[in-house]
């Protein structure tokens, strides 16, 4: 099978667990999670391996970082570096067994105004909830942000 085939079925598989995760099921963050609003960039990421509990730190832009199993044996990171400038710097890419990101994965590495991580639609587009029909709005505007304010 052709790598970029592979490649684009391993995305979409992560972003529908994404969703799932973000959208469907409810958690909350367990209370060794829990740091105060306005996190330092150097201050040591909390670890998450659910998005539900993740989401609200990637929203404070509090450091934290969200790691998640992705097909092909690899990894889903999710790291928010906290805020810079004003900016909230954060990162996602998809790690291989051996530690090293997967080439062609589509990661990006974000530095976006504060003002506009205030909704859930930031994160559900980095697991491509915005993709369904009746969201393209969402993901247009989604996708200007990205292309604005991301490094691939």
């Amino acid at each position: 099978m052709n790598k970029n085939i592979i490649v684009a079925i391993l995305v979409v598989v992560i972003l529908a667990i994404g969703a799932y995760f973000i959208f469907i099921k409810q958690g909350s963050a367990p209370a060794t999670n829990s740091i105060p609003a306005g996190g330092q960039p150097n201050q040591t990421p909390v670890a998450y391996t659910d998005a539900s509990s993740f989401s609200q730190s990637f929203l404070r832009c509090i450091p934290s970082e969200l790691k998640m199993p992705f097909p092909g044996n690899s990894t889903y990171v999710i790291t928010v570096f906290g805020v810079e400038n004003g900016n909230c710097h954060y990162a996602t890419k998809v790690v291989g067994q051996n530690g090293a990101a997967v080439s062609g994965a589509g990661g990006v590495d974000c530095k976006v105004p504060e003002g506009l991580i205030s909704t859930s639609d930031i994160l559900g587009h980095l697991f491509g909830v915005d993709k369904g029909p009746g969201r393209e709005a969402m993901k247009a505007e989604q996708d200007k942000i990205e292309a604005n304010y991301c490094k691939k």
